[in-house]
């Protein structure tokens, strides 16, 4: 058989033929070489791109493919900014691909392509956009060309709209358009030959081409099974029975259900029930640490059960909450779209995933995304096709009170679970109803005293250490109290006024934050704790302002080893300095707010607040983060530097700023008695700021009745 003998059409359509079993396996099975160009490098793209292989290995046949990597914003930011080599960021990207759990299927198409690697009848190129179009974020290779060419000479093209991907080649409506070289009078056959052959040789403008890399290779290599395929892999199994569509998901189903190693706790079950007895829906208020991520998939679980068909979209305020969220719903069962790069990277995967569900040939599809996503128009525009039944859990969902998020929380989630250690609103009642409005009351709590009672989190002793402000910085927070009060007693509800209030406020709070005493503060206290042991896992918590005089501090002068962890850091720097943190590499991390939600810090042994807001959710979360439980930590400690008027108590009977100093001591001690009533010395710390708390008349903040 030779490819001029195939009966072969100018145009293959989905509404008239199957293009794999009408075009690729027939043009495979005579053809000695097959070039290959396609948009994206995916698992997915490799496992289809095998269709009809065995019969190509059998006859000898040899194979270049070239592919172009799914980098995400991080990737493309370290090739720009120079953080990483472009060929190690593209190794990573497709050693992310090929790292999944397949079905015996894909393995098998997977053995495939490891067997014409191994006998050196396939290669593999990458393309990717060169620096002159790395700008552009959205910048890929795009192009889609397929060349046979068999044993007589004879050369058959195709172009056209699919990528080598599950959906591509099945289930979409596509089409492509085929040329023969023996009856080609416009010559197309031979110019994509001779593009290809420049793509190949990486001469072609706005592209870089590189080699296949040697890690990837070795994990596709992986798959190689002892025997040589003879198989197609369509013989394995009727993959495109009408009752199992090849999809998005069915190269990895897995079933939906708890990890054999999972054991939830009483209270975990208890919030369960709560929610299921109220319509499922409603907020747990479960103390940060508490395990909230484990209770919600377990729910899911039930739910999916009870539902046989779900939709689940499961909304984190940060991109790596997402992935955490990630890898615990794969322990679930849940194979999740990840919503929260570039629309590129995720919308037709949703798209498709969504068109399955509401045919019915999916049952159930999960998607995590992040707020900011999940309140997109284009992920709003998406759900209004769904059709069926639909979950939303909202992690850390006070974030989603917030004027613009509020307003586009879409009806069609017939049942919601909110998460949250404080789903109130911090001077926001009007956004903390609009969320108890739309997913429901408090249907059950785990306070934090319960959780450290039942070792959900380890116990912890709180230090509080007073810190003067100087007369400078008193005076300067006199004149901004002065121009507040002034703002408040205005009536007008001015939209300037307001911002004009929120920046005086924020200034005077940088007065506590940054106060001077507390650098020499701190730096005596981290010198005094490492004479008693040597100081690790620790964590310093600061104003952004501070950072600078911070780090130097306890690495120059003091001798840590500390790194800061802000906002700057890339995604993947940071998950670095997480693992340095987890191994003592670093003694410590110097964080603004990074720290505060989602990050998994459960090692850490002591925190050192120099500076809070007065919004209660900021402490309880970075309490929450330090009292995670960790082999061989029975205990942890929080140093707390508090910004105080004077300690001098006949200067502050006499001053004539008392009621400002009273409002600035009140401030903090409500922070204080947050930390202090569930501590192991709640007494000692207590007696560390009662004369100051009885000398302004403000024991009640201690839960003492007021002089």
């Amino acid at each position: 058989m030779s490819l001029q003998k195939l009966d072969l059409h100018c145009e293959y359509r989905s509404d008239q033929t199957n293009t794999v079993t009408d075009f690729y396996v027939p043009c495979l099975s005579v053809s000695a070489e097959y070039w290959r160009a396609v948009g994206y490098f995916t698992s997915q793209g490799l496992a289809l791109a095998a269709k009809g292989l065995a019969a190509f290995i059998q006859n000898g046949g040899k194979m270049r493919l070239v592919a172009s990597p799914v980098l995400t914003e991080d990737d493309v930011l370290a090739i720009q900014q120079g953080y990483t080599a472009r060929e190690e960021v593209v190794e990573k990207a497709i050693i992310r691909e090929l790292d999944d759990d397949f079905t015996e299927i894909v393995k098998h198409r997977l053995n495939c392509l490891a067997w014409l690697i191994a006998e050196e009848r396939l290669d593999i190129k990458i393309a990717s956009p060169s620096e002159l179009n790395l700008h552009n974020l959205g910048a890929i290779y795009h192009e889609k060309i397929g060349i046979f060419m068999d044993s007589e000479g004879n050369t058959v093209a195709f172009t056209g709209s699919q990528n080598e991907t599950l959906r591509g080649l099945v289930a979409n409506f596509e089409s492509i358009d085929v040329y023969w070289a023996w009856d080609d009078p416009h010559k197309r056959v031979q110019r994509k030959i001779d593009n290809f052959q420049r793509l190949w040789n990486n001469l072609t403008p706005r592209l870089n081409v590189l080699d296949f890399p040697v890690a990837a290779k070795q994990k596709l290599l992986a798959y190689k099974s002892t025997s040589l395929p003879y198989l197609a892999p369509e013989a394995l199994t009727d993959e495109l029975s009408t009752n199992e569509p090849d999809s998005a998901y069915s190269h990895r189903r897995k079933v939906i259900d708890l990890p054999n190693d999972l054991k939830l706790r009483d209270y975990q079950r208890d919030a369960i029930n709560a929610w299921f007895e109220n319509e499922c829906r409603g907020f747990l208020e479960m103390a940060t640490g508490s395990g909230k991520t484990i209770t919600a998939l377990s729910a899911l679980v039930r739910l999916a059960k009870e539902r046989k068909r779900l939709f689940i979209l499961i909304a984190c305020p940060f991109k790596h909450l997402v992935e955490q969220w990630a890898k615990e719903a794969n322990r679930f069962g849940f194979q999740s779209i990840l919503a929260y790069q570039t629309q590129r990277t995720w919308v037709d995967q949703l798209n498709e995933a969504l068109i399955d569900f509401n045919f019915g040939s999916l049952k159930f599809v999960c998607t995590i995304t992040t707020h900011d996503t999940f309140i997109s128009d284009a992920m709003q525009r998406m759900l209004t096709r769904l059709q069926g039944d639909a979950v939303l859990v909202a992690d850390e969902v006070h974030h989603l009170g917030a004027s613009k998020s509020r307003e586009n929380l879409p009806n069609l989630f017939n049942q919601r679970l909110g998460l949250s250690a404080t789903p109130n609103r911090w001077f926001d009642p009007e956004g903390t109803a609009a969320l108890r409005a739309y997913f429901g009351e408090t249907i059950y709590e785990f306070p934090l005293d319960r959780a450290i009672e039942t070792r959900c989190l380890c116990p912890y002793s709180y230090h509080p250490h007073l810190v003067e402000l100087t007369e400078e910085e008193l005076d300067r927070y006199e004149k901004l109290t002065v121009k507040i009060g002034k703002l408040f007693a205005r009536t007008d509800d001015d939209g300037e006024r307001n911002k004009i209030l929120e920046a005086l406020l924020r200034q005077r709070a940088d007065i506590l934050n940054r106060a001077e005493n507390k650098l020499p503060m701190l730096k005596q206290l981290v010198v005094d704790q490492a004479k008693s042991e040597p100081l690790h896992h620790s964590l310093f918590y600061c104003a952004p302002e501070q950072i600078d005089d911070v780090i130097p501090i306890l690495g120059r002068e003091v001798g840590l080893r500390v790194h800061r962890f802000t906002a700057e850091e890339s995604t993947e720097e940071r998950l670095s300095l997480l693992e340095r943190f987890a191994s003592r590499d670093l003694q410590g991390l110097v964080a603004m707010k990074c720290l505060d939600e989602g990050v998994d810090v459960p090692g850490t042994q002591s925190a050192f607040i120099l500076a809070s807001s007065s919004n209660p959710r900021e402490f309880i979360q970075r309490r929450g983060r330090i009292l995670r439980n960790a082999p061989g930590k029975s205990e942890a400690k929080i140093y707390d530097l508090i910004a105080v008027p004077s300690l001098d108590t006949n200067a502050i009977k006499s001053s004539p700023l008392f009621e400002t100093e009273r409002k600035i001591l009140r401030r903090e001690l409500r922070r204080f008695h947050e930390f202090s009533r569930t501590a192991k010395n709640q007494h000692r710390a207590v007696s560390e700021v009662w004369q100051l708390a009885k000398t302004y008349n403000l024991m009640s903040v201690l839960g003492d009745s007021d002089d």
